[in-house]
């Protein structure tokens, strides 16, 4: 038992030192906030240029900054995965390599169409896949790491009842075959009956004792989902140390960092107003 103790420090210990120096050098949400502001893509650049992401992006162009945060990632990604084990590794490539294709293979389809379904048939497949990685974790890596998965799903469940239910005023029967039979918080009986739902304040009433954090519009809502979510990610950085749920947290925090960046770019090229490019800032 100490050997396989001592073994699993000297395994992840260089990574978890690694992993800390990363988190303390996260982009402040703050400053994050005030870039909205910013009068184009130049001072998006200059901020960059004094974070982690500046080896990869050599100038203030919207092509060079989008290639250049997805290869910080991708190089992040494949550092911070190399000392796995083929079965740790693949509950990594499932959420950040497999989701990430899913989700925008997602994003073209309309409720009821033929394509539509045999996507879903693809996706109930590919949680088999997650539950059945998740299942080979040891328990308290199990429990970590299905926090943090759980509460992707419970977000994008609830980000899909408010986008479509609200934004696009889609009724209830027409909502509900998009959620995704997984998550953490909130089952799908509940979710159906959120889904049922006409206003934001009604919605904040019935989710905020789970979420944390009540909201009055959609801007707010997003800052709720995004405090959720961050609370089961931070979760695994206490206790024991030596764990890969820690690479794991630390990957999705760089994941979503660069997603609000990405969307602070693509704001300011297309020109969007600042109320709109706040929306995007901050959700998951």
């Amino acid at each position: 038992m100490g050997g396989m103790l001592l073994g699993r420090v000297v395994k992840f210990g260089y990574l978890n030192a690694r992993c800390r120096a990363l988190k303390s050098r996260l982009l402040d949400r703050d400053l994050l906030r005030n870039a909205v502001t910013a009068e184009g893509l130049g001072e998006i650049y200059s901020l960059l240029k004094s974070t982690p992401y500046a080896p990869y992006i050599n100038s203030a162009r919207r092509e060079t900054i989008l290639n250049g945060l997805e290869e910080s990632f991708k190089e992040l990604y494949k550092k911070s995965t190399s000392a796995l084990t083929k079965d740790e590794k693949r509950i990594f490539d499932l959420f950040f390599i497999e989701r990430e294709a899913m989700e925008s293979r997602r994003a073209a389809f309309k409720s009821g169409d033929e394509s539509y379904l045999e996507y879903k048939r693809v996706e109930l497949e590919y949680l088999k896949r997650v539950k059945a990685a998740l299942e080979k974790m040891e328990r308290s890596l199990k429990r970590d790491l299905a926090a943090i998965v759980g509460s992707y799903f419970d977000c994008l469940n609830l980000y899909t009842i408010v986008r479509l239910r609200l934004l696009y005023k889609k009724e209830p029967e027409e909502v509900v075959p998009f959620l995704v039979p997984y998550g953490i918080a909130f089952g799908m009986k509940e979710l159906s009956k959120v889904a049922g739902m006409s206003g934001i304040g009604e919605i904040s009433d019935a989710l905020h004792g789970k979420i944390g954090t009540p909201f009055g519009g959609y801007r707010e809502f997003m800052r709720a989902l995004r405090e959720f979510h961050m609370r089961a990610i931070e979760r695994v950085w206490y206790g024991y140390p030596f764990k890969i749920s820690v690479i794991f947290s630390l990957l999705r925090m760089k994941e979503l960092e660069i997603k609000d960046i990405r969307a602070l770019v693509e704001g300011l090229y297309y020109g969007l107003p600042e109320d709109e490019i706040a929306k995007m800032v901050g959700g998951v």
